[in-house]
């Protein structure tokens, strides 16, 4: 759907915002903070696999771990505050 001026509006709009947005979120110094952890414990590869082929039990245990750590939990709270803040919910 284009608006005024050959401008994007409607949903597709708001996917091209979101992208941007969570592309943003993914080179914060905080999200790279937070997969150096989850890569120093090893296996988020294979984790982030199982999951997408629908067991998630080892990626959710990793982030288990992780929220149990002073610093993971920070990390993923200031994540989701900035994600929060950029409008994604």
């Amino acid at each position: 759907m284009q608006g005024k001026g050959g401008t994007q509006s409607g949903p597709a709009q708001a996917l091209e915002e979101n992208r941007a947005a969570i592309s943003k979120l993914a080179r914060s110094g905080d999200a790279r903070r937070l997969m150096e952890l989850l890569h120093r414990d090893g296996g988020v590869e294979q984790a982030a696999q199982a999951a997408a082929s629908g067991d998630p039990a080892a990626l959710m245990a990793m982030m288990d771990r992780l929220m149990h750590t002073r610093e993971g939990a920070e990390l993923v709270d200031r994540i989701g505050a900035q994600a929060k803040r950029a409008g994604l919910e």
